[in-house]
């Protein structure tokens, strides 16, 4: 059952009004400031550990083609120094306190996360907020970074997973921030300056439109406080969605036949799907486990196990909050790609016609919950959880109610979306192995 909110009443923090409602099933707290945050707090007593996420929504969305990677390279070199703080200052007071923290950025958002012993966590907040609000993006460290990521860019060509993926997206979504590798590529990042972290920073680093997060065994108070001591002077209006570019997925003629310097062949294909928002959100997770999900499943025992077609093969289907994809991959060699791409399409044919037995059912929809369940062992999952589903638009309390509407898929569901989603052209990409005619073929 989806929580419901009421109204408790107004408080001030600091130079925050705030508008604080409780969730009737449950001790959350949420709580909306008046310079846009969105803070929920979620009681933890059973440990001693206080974890938090904060989300800002917009992420590698807002980014331009020319500017890709500009968001993980400022998360990055955001840890590097404050006005306040050197880099090895920060370093020394969170290796006292035992502090972990970090940040990422993700299609749809930025986050940062930390999590520290309950009667540390006023100090580590402190220097947690001095770094979101104040990083000095010192430059030796701008260049460090800089490095660091476009090594990384080069690693990824090592590997073909990741070349046929990024190939695949850029092919599925065109021009639309989806389409871009979330790191950038070499000559985005190549060109980046230390300047474009601070403004970029001015920009996306905003209150309105964010979620934070905290979960454990600090009085609420305690944590309000903390709050106007920290954050009371952060504002400014965040990311506006409604100038984000529609999405729409690209039809394709014909399949992408890339030849690449690696010993083995990989296909891909993938069927535009829902956004996290979508009505058969929950079936097509289900329609993935029971596809891909693990050895048992169709598509590693028909590929794999039974005819040894692939060394690897399975599916899946990111949460995006503007759409998605389903996606089954194969790594192969290069004479059994056209038997591997068949039995793939085979496979998807059947799940489209004949409905999936109550047992299969029952077994897939225990491993999403054994998943799901074992993932929210630590508060800090707990709270990403919660910040994340808060982020792509259910919900904080779609986390409650997420393994319901599983639960509630039916046989028919699954026949009836996979019929919808494998209906529709797939996008292709199969990468070759050099020629044995043509060894240098690039």
């Amino acid at each position: 059952m989806r929580c419901s909110f009421a109204a408790a009443g107004m408080i001030l923090m600091g130079g925050l009004m705030a508008m604080t409602v409780n969730a009737d099933s449950s001790d959350v707290r949420v709580t909306r400031l008046e310079n846009g945050l969105t803070w929920i707090h979620r009681p933890v007593r059973h440990n001693q550990i206080v974890a938090f996420q904060l989300f800002i929504p917009g992420g590698i969305l807002q980014e331009d083609p020319a500017r890709a990677g500009l968001s993980h390279l400022m998360v990055s070199v955001m840890f590097k120094g404050t006005t306040s703080r050197t880099f090895r200052q920060i370093a020394e007071e969170t290796e006292s306190l035992g502090f972990m923290f970090g940040g990422d950025a993700e299609e749809d958002y930025i986050s940062f996360s930390g999590q520290v012993v309950a009667d540390r966590f006023p100090r580590a907040f402190t220097i947690f907020s001095d770094i979101l609000l104040n990083p000095s993006f010192p430059a030796e460290e701008f260049e460090k970074e800089k490095e660091a990521q476009l090594n990384d860019i080069k690693a990824k060509k090592e590997h073909i997973f990741t070349v046929a993926f990024e190939r695949l997206q850029g092919e599925l979504f065109g021009s639309h921030p989806y389409g871009q590798p979330a790191g950038g590529t070499e000559e985005t990042v190549g060109r980046m300056e230390r300047d474009d972290l601070s403004r970029w920073h001015s920009k996306v680093i905003r209150p309105r439109g964010a979620v934070l997060v905290t979960v454990g065994s600090l009085p609420e108070k305690d944590v309000t406080d903390l709050l106007a001591t920290c954050l009371g002077r952060w504002t400014g209006d965040g990311w506006d969605p409604s100038a984000q570019k529609e999405l729409v997925p690209q039809r394709q003629e014909q399949p992408v036949d890339e030849t690449r310097s690696f010993e083995q062949a990989y296909l891909m294909m993938a069927y535009p799907a829902d956004a996290v928002s979508g009505r058969d959100y929950a079936a097509i997770k289900t329609l993935n486990t029971l596809l891909g999900g693990g050895m048992s499943s169709p598509l590693f025992q028909s590929i794999r196990e039974t005819s040894g077609l692939a060394y690897e093969v399975s599916s899946f289907y990111p949460s995006r909050k503007y759409g998605s994809a389903f996606v089954l991959y194969a790594g192969t060699d290069e004479s059994k790609m056209p038997e591997v791409e068949s039995k793939m399409r085979a496979l998807l044919r059947d799940f489209s016609q004949t409905p999936v037995s109550d047992q299969k059912l029952r077994e897939s929809k225990r491993y999403v919950r054994g998943h799901y369940m074992m993932d929210h062992q630590t508060n800090e999952r707990v709270g990403w959880y919660t910040a994340w589903w808060e982020t792509l638009g259910r919900g904080h309390s779609y986390d409650k109610t997420y393994l319901q509407d599983v639960d509630a898929v039916t046989s028919e569901d699954v026949r009836r979306t996979a019929q919808r989603l494998f209906s529709q052209p797939p996008v292709v990409v199969r990468i070759h192995p050099p020629s044995k005619n043509n060894p240098r073929s690039p």
